[in-house]
């Protein structure tokens, strides 16, 4: 036994990030050359990661098909789609690996490019074309030259041990590329001559092996004399760089404080704009920025300030209701947006103010401009006015105007999902200064988790209110009972609609196929639950972003979600894949959940949504902070 564990212990986890653009022609053969036999037999363990970036052919398919693991990275480029694929790799992974898609290098190279890691010769490793062998036609007289010429002046000016510097096949110890990676600015074919300069400035022990190179399949997207500027333009202007200091030690060095203004929190309220606040602090408290939330009195002691997570909460007003049945209470925004001008008396770098119930921006705005910082906020969904009125009938009128006014306070806005980025763009016009970090989940804990002893055909998880359409769930678990008395549905939650919910099953007579369980404390319980679950079902039809999605798929579990505007839960979800978008009746819901509980193994939908861990979205909120 004390044998295996420490083969088990001696196994070396390799992460190969493969940048994709319309690579359908070689894609599969790409992963499926990687020596597996050979790489086990040397206690590597290897997982392939393909990152498609906004491909119109069918290379996300074929990848996954293949066995590897998509990213979907909507901004073009080749620079953001390697940091897309190296934001998505495991804390555990050792070695990371860079290989293009297009089968021009050789995945069988790849032990020639890790065991000079193994040995600890050296950090990186450059695979060399121009000292290896390079196949007829594989490389142009033009590009061969090109590349000498640029591999000459990195290695006399930047004393770099490379000798290709703009090849696509790359090897890093982890912790190598985790020094790099924050580093890293270019979008296309600059990257590989903006990471070679700047590994060499950071002072990373490189060596080159050599390679072989490869005609390649299908047609190139490299353009030689735009992208040989834009790689002549990155190498002169790193010969300036210098390499900032660490976040920690910068942190250490100048400590920011940070605010954020919410009138909900975590765990006192269970919604995903609130799990989404508590985690972003929670993990920039841990990087060692001093961080504070501002908000209304929830917890049960006296005192108006405590200390959960490393993060200080703060009291400006006693607790208020937030609802008026299942609408938000107009008085309770009031309220909470006068006392934020208690925060005239807080000193702060950072003030980051939710955008819901809106009032709270106005008074954030004033202070701001009183103390001459710049107004941070965050939006979850952004309505347009027809949106409002049927929310709120004729006062949606004003609520319209009022979040139209709010959206152009902030100096920068965090659209908490791409459908609300886009809406903000769309709808109210406000495309600049936008940026996008979406919510997340905790993979280690998810992992962590056995499912639950209790095992449901179908899972709901949220809040039970009207936009909810959870009645509609009811119905088609009744559907469901007519042909399986046997079907089982559990229900997690609390909300106005939940006595109402319990009628409805009764009348049905599906009372003894729906469970009603109430909130769990520990979100772990919740976990439990969904990777027991066959299937879980969202019918929202007004999600901002949908966390209990991102969620149930990191467990493991498929997700079905309706087709509506307001859903952003339906960009979260591959439709066939890992579940499906269906129209929000009952007779819909009824045939998706009839065709996901009849399948004999659940997709692997946790793959899909590993780079949405909570520390990489934390990272990328300080860039929003500092940019």
């Amino acid at each position: 036994m004390k044998r295996i564990h420490n083969i088990h212990r001696a196994i070396k986890k390799i992460a190969v990030v493969i940048p994709c653009f319309n690579e359908a022609a070689s894609i599969a053969q790409v992963i499926k050359r990687f020596p597996r036999g050979e790489l086990t037999k040397g206690l590597f363990h290897l997982r392939v990661y393909v990152v498609d970036n906004n491909s119109t052919d069918d290379t996300a398919n074929i990848a996954r098909q293949a066995g590897a693991t998509v990213i979907q990275e909507l901004q073009k480029g080749k620079g953001h789609a390697l940091r897309a694929g190296f934001r998505a790799l495991a804390s555990d992974t050792d070695y990371v690996v860079m290989i293009d898609g297009d089968d021009t290098y050789s995945p069988e190279e790849i032990t020639r490019m890790v065991e000079p890691l193994r040995s600890d010769f050296c950090d990186v490793v450059v695979g060399s074309r121009l000292g290896g062998s390079i196949k007829a036609s594989a490389m142009t007289t033009f590009n061969r030259l090109g590349n000498w010429v640029f591999t000459n002046a990195v290695r006399t000016v930047y004393r770099a041990n490379v000798t290709d510097v703009l090849t696509g096949y790359f090897a890093w110890k982890k912790q190598a590329l985790d020094g790099l990676y924050p580093h890293l600015q270019s979008e296309g074919f600059a990257i590989e001559m903006e990471m070679v300069t700047k590994m060499a400035r950071l002072g990373d022990r490189i060596t080159s092996v050599p390679i072989s190179y490869h005609p390649r399949a299908g047609e190139s997207h490299l353009r030689p004399v735009q992208d040989g500027a834009r790689i002549l333009k990155m190498f002169l202007r790193n010969l300036a760089w210098k390499p900032s200091p660490p976040l920690a030690q910068a942190v250490e060095a100048r400590p920011r404080k940070i605010v954020f203004v919410s009138d909900g929190i975590y765990p006192y309220m269970k919604g995903g704009k609130e799990k989404r606040l508590h985690e972003i602090s929670k993990h920039l408290a841990r990087m060692g920025y001093d961080v504070h939330i501002y908000t209304m009195h929830w917890w049960a002691e006296a005192q108006n300030t405590r200390i959960e997570d490393g993060v200080q909460l703060h009291a400006l007003c006693k607790h208020h209701s937030m609802y008026h049945g299942d609408r938000r209470a107009i008085a309770e925004g009031v309220i909470f947006g006068l006392a934020c001008l208690k925060l005239l008396r807080v000193k702060f770098d950072v003030l980051d103010v939710d955008h819901m119930p809106f009032f709270p921006i106005l008074s954030s705005w004033l202070i701001c401009r009183l103390r001459g910082r710049r107004l941070y906020g965050t939006w979850h969904e952004a309505l347009s006015h027809q949106e409002w009125t049927n929310y709120m009938g004729p006062s949606g009128v004003i609520a319209s105007v009022i979040e139209h006014i709010s959206i152009g306070l902030p100096h920068t806005i965090t659209a908490a999902s791409a459908h609300t980025k886009e809406q903000l763009a769309v709808v109210h016009g406000r495309a600049e200064r936008v940026a996008l970090v979406a919510s997340g989940i905790d993979t280690a804990l998810i992992q962590s988790v056995e499912p639950a002893a209790t095992r449901f055909d179908v899972l709901y998880v949220g809040r039970l209110v009207k936009d909810k359409n959870v009645r509609t769930l009811v119905r088609a678990v009744h559907a469901i009972a007519q042909k399986d008395p046997s079907v089982r549905c559990g229900i997690i939650g609390q909300g106005i609609e939940k006595p109402y919910l319990e009628r409805l099953a009764r009348q049905l007579d599906v009372q003894d196929n729906i469970t009603f369980m109430e909130p769990f404390a520990e979100a772990k319980d919740v976990y439990a639950f969904m990777k027991a679950a066959k299937v879980f079902c969202l019918p929202s039809t007004r999600e901002g972003f949908s966390l209990v999605t991102l969620e149930a798929l990191g467990c493991g579990t498929p997700v079905i979600t309706v087709d509506a505007p307001a859903n952003a839960a339906r960009y979260l979800v591959q439709d066939g894949v890992t579940g499906s978008i269906v129209p929000c009746t009952a007779e819909a819901l009824a045939g998706a959940i009839a065709h996901w509980t009849a399948l004999p193994k659940k997709p692997d939908t946790a793959a899909e949504v590993a780079d949405y861990d909570w520390r990489n979205l934390a990272e990328k909120q300080v860039k929003v902070y500092t940019a």
